[in-house]
């Protein structure tokens, strides 16, 4: 299993990784290095810096250079590039993307900053609903493992186009992975004929991979998604960036003291 989120292709894939150089971001960067270990990689390590912050930033990026360096075997196939913005971080995140033709952002869930019982922070949130390109989300606990059980929670309202799922696809390539499919309604189970329809194109997109539908009812998603992770042992949750409903529910909520997935299982969120 070479690349599970990213397709093999002859150009270097660029990924963007913002840091504040805290324990969180660090987290962030190290899950980034040992799942794209076997892949050819330009890494942008990002910073963006408070007008009024005059803070001179290169130590910063010296040592965590150095924290690399001594962390991770050295790859001849991985570049890194340090670069510091000066502007608001959601314009900064969505210039480096257009610029760098960015294949994904990594980042923590949480950085320095943000304390705040919320399972993703201010920063995170801003990136996922700002800027459209895929964003892998690696909360504070979570370490690398390979994907073996993957949940999409979806809630059938919104079809989604081939090329936003080909991510999904690049997992399924490997046989031991199975994804699982959830559905939480908080009154029925019941699809309307637009959810069967949009249930049947993700069959037929799946067809001959190993996949599973799980219908629960639960007037608490966070708390339904909380018992399926634990229960099917989820190592990467998989959401549609459109679907918002389900993003309000699962990720920008502050009920976060009954549920565990927010600080162990990376979030992958996928752009049109």
């Amino acid at each position: 299993m070479l690349d599970l989120l990213v397709n093999v292709i002859v150009r270097m894939k660029n990924i963007l990784l913002p840091t504040d150089f805290s324990q969180n971001s660090w987290n962030a960067i190290a899950y980034a290095l040992q799942f794209l270990e076997h892949t050819a990689c330009n890494f942008y390590l990002l910073h963006v810096v408070n007008d009024a912050d005059t803070t001179d930033v290169s130590s910063y990026f010296s040592e965590l250079c150095t924290q690399i360096s001594t962390s991770f075997l050295k790859q001849q196939h991985h570049h890194f590039f340090s670069i510091v913005r000066h502007c608001s971080f959601v314009e900064s995140v969505r210039d480096e993307v257009a610029d760098k033709k960015i294949d994904m952002i990594i980042m923590g869930a949480k950085g320095v900053s943000n304390t705040q019982a919320h399972v993703v922070g201010h920063y995170a949130e801003n990136v996922i609903t700002k800027v459209k390109c895929k964003l892998l989300i690696i909360p504070e606990n979570a370490t690398y493992k390979v994907f073996d059980e993957v949940a999409f929670p979806t809630d059938f309202t919104l079809a989604t186009d081939i090329q936003t799922l080909a991510p999904i696809d690049t997992i399924l390539n490997d046989k031991t992975t199975s994804l699982r499919i959830l559905h939480i309604n908080k009154v029925t189970n019941e699809l309307n004929q637009h959810q069967q329809a949009n249930k049947a194109l993700l069959e037929d997109f799946l067809d001959g991979r190993e996949y599973s539908f799980h219908f629960l009812s639960n007037t608490h998603v966070e708390t339904a998604v909380e018992n399926f992770t634990e229960r099917k042992d989820i190592n990467l949750i998989i959401m549609a960036a459109k679907n918002l409903n389900y993003f309000k529910q699962i990720l920008f909520h502050s009920n976060v003291d009954h549920i565990s997935y927010h600080r162990k299982i990376p979030f992958l969120i996928l752009h049109e």
